[in-house]
């Protein structure tokens, strides 16, 4: 049972150890009530009520100093939910009022004390508690409800009328019901992009991605807010976008300074409160609906720099680094080159020096985060290809990943597969795990156990389960589930198959246990897999 804390507050002594009798007879008989102060003043019961912040006050009202009354009405600017009960040998009505009006929830004559009745007051005080806490949750989430369907609505608005589905003369009729005072000056458009998107996805759980960007989202806002006024709502998964209400600056000098100022307070606020990096980029001040496409276009290109510049960079349109054209031959022809002596016997370090030139190349050349991803993106497929030949038991490459990366970070994530690859073990020499593994590619969609497989080795299966684990790294399970996700992945890329299919075309029979394996693998849903893969086309 929940303690209810109370605070008692009288200047006689004689009741103050009264009281405590009766707080401690109720604890023998298991009451939730708590005594967890006694003041003798009303300003020692103003400064303990700040620290311990109780859920009742029991006070007199005639004190040397600051009277019971008063103290009410301070205690209650700051502890607006706290319940007060009146004890006094005062039956003046001028006090009554007074009380009546700071919504006292009971005043009992304590001359003589009726501890039942002081009893029932604080039931009913209690009572009151547990109805309003409940009023404050489903207030708090009917506002955040509120809050997170004005940003759906938002996201879906606003990619409509990116698309041109909606068109700018009706943005203003359509947006004046959702109180979006926007347009009003000038302003600009920021889109903000989270760094290393690709670790956030793997190391939590979608429940958590949920919360975490609604969380980021709210920074945003608040401190949009507090630069001049604003709002933002997420545009993409791994992006938000944002409008700023922009003072009217009359040089480039110092447009540039205050792009620099409100974007660094961004980054600084969700680095401190949420340990979260993100890129900023930033439009060209603008004016009215009819340039808004226009100023996100600006901000957008301004975001992709991030790729070459890292994380937590901030440009805007004027100060923006890739070229609109660029060479991007040299570049192919040295990533063909890694793809005629990839062999299992080549060097990795010699691969790592040819990615380093790539990456110095394609910083030299600046051309589109598009362009060069789906360069790189075409290599890491022929690479997985290439390998397969030789080292059919390795999981391919989840190049969709690379969409989300930096530059750096795609040049990492090719080399750690490379290398992942060069390192594990290819098809193992011992004969019984290779018939075991021809017997598990054939049998893939099928329900396989260990004692199957075991016999196919003709092992014992506590032995073959060890020496399975022993020779391939891996452990029996994880092997045949790497597997079977591999296929499943491979399944959704080339038709639209609902997840119960999936599971039974792959041999899973549990839904929920594929989608769990699923998120493992790839960091998303089976659904959220299959949207990326529909937007991308």
């Amino acid at each position: 049972m929940k303690k209810v804390r109370c605070l008692i507050v009288d200047d006689e002594e004689l009741m103050i150890q009264r009281l405590t009798l009766f707080f401690e007879d109720l604890l023998t008989n298991g009451s939730p009530f708590e005594l967890v102060g006694k003041a003798f003043s009303g300003d020692e019961g103003l400064e303990l009520a700040e620290r311990l912040k109780p859920d009742i006050v029991i006070t007199d009202i005639v004190m040397p100093g600051m009277d019971g009354i008063t103290m009410i009405e301070q205690m209650k600017r700051t502890l607006p939910d706290t319940e007060f009960i009146i004890l006094t040998a005062y039956s003046d009505f001028n006090y009554a009022m007074r009380a009546i009006r700071f919504d006292v929830s009971d005043y009992i004559v304590k001359v003589p004390l009726n501890e039942n009745d002081l009893l029932q007051a604080m039931n009913k005080a209690a009572a009151n508690l547990i109805i309003a806490n409940n009023n404050n949750e489903k207030l708090r989430k009917l506002n955040m409800s509120i809050l997170e369907n004005r940003h759906r609505i938002f996201k879906q608005f606003f990619r409509e009328l990116f698309r041109g589905e909606i068109m700018t003369k009706q943005a203003e009729e359509i947006t004046s019901s959702f109180d979006m005072k926007l347009f009003h000056g000038d302003y600009c458009c920021m889109v903000i992009e989270m760094n290393g998107y690709v670790d956030f996805i793997n190391k939590y759980p979608l429940s958590d991605q949920s919360i975490l960007k609604y969380a980021i989202l709210n920074v945003i806002e608040e401190t949009l807010q507090l630069s001049g006024g604003g709002f933002a709502c997420e545009i993409e998964e791994n992006r938000f976008i944002g409008f700023l209400q922009w003072p009217n600056l009359h040089s480039e000098m110092m447009n540039e300074k205050w792009y620099l100022e409100v974007g660094q307070t961004i980054i600084r606020n969700l680095r401190t409160y949420l340990k979260q990096s993100v890129a900023i980029g930033f439009s060209l001040p603008r004016k009215g609906w009819s340039e808004i496409t226009s100023a996100y276009m600006q901000a957008l290109e301004a975001c992709e720099d991030q790729y070459y510049l890292g994380p937590e960079s901030i440009v805007t349109s004027s100060g923006r680094v890739v070229r609109e054209e660029g060479n991007t031959q040299a570049i192919r022809n040295m990533l063909q080159e890694i793809l005629q002596f990839l062999h299992r016997e080549v060097d990795f370090g010699e691969i790592q020096t040819a990615l380093g030139l790539i990456k110095e190349q394609a910083n030299k050349e600046r051309v589109s985060r598009q362009l060069l991803t789906s360069i790189f993106r075409e290599f890491l497929l022929a690479a997985s290809n290439k390998i397969s030949g030789w080292k059919q038991e390795m999981a391919r490459a989840d190049e969709d990943s690379l969409y989300f990366m930096s530059l750096s970070e795609q040049m990492a994530f090719i080399a750690g597969y490379i290398e992942t690859c060069l390192l594990v073990e290819g098809i193992p020499e011992r004969p019984e795990i290779a018939r075991a593994i021809e017997y598990i590619e054939r049998n893939l969609t099928d329900r396989l156990t260990l004692q199957n497989i075991a016999e196919q080795a003709n092992l014992a299966p506590a032995y073959f389960s060890s020496l399975f684990k022993k020779v391939m790294k891996v452990s029996l399970v994880d092997y045949i589930n790497r597997k079977k996700i591999d296929l499943a992945i491979e399944l959704i890329k080339n038709n639209r198959y609902s997840n119960q299919e999936l599971c039974e075309m792959v041999g899973i029979m549990n839904e929920a246990y594929f989608c769990t394996l699923f998120k493992q693998k790839t960091g998303s849903s089976p659904g959220q897999y299959r949207k990326k893969k529909m937007y991308r086309k």
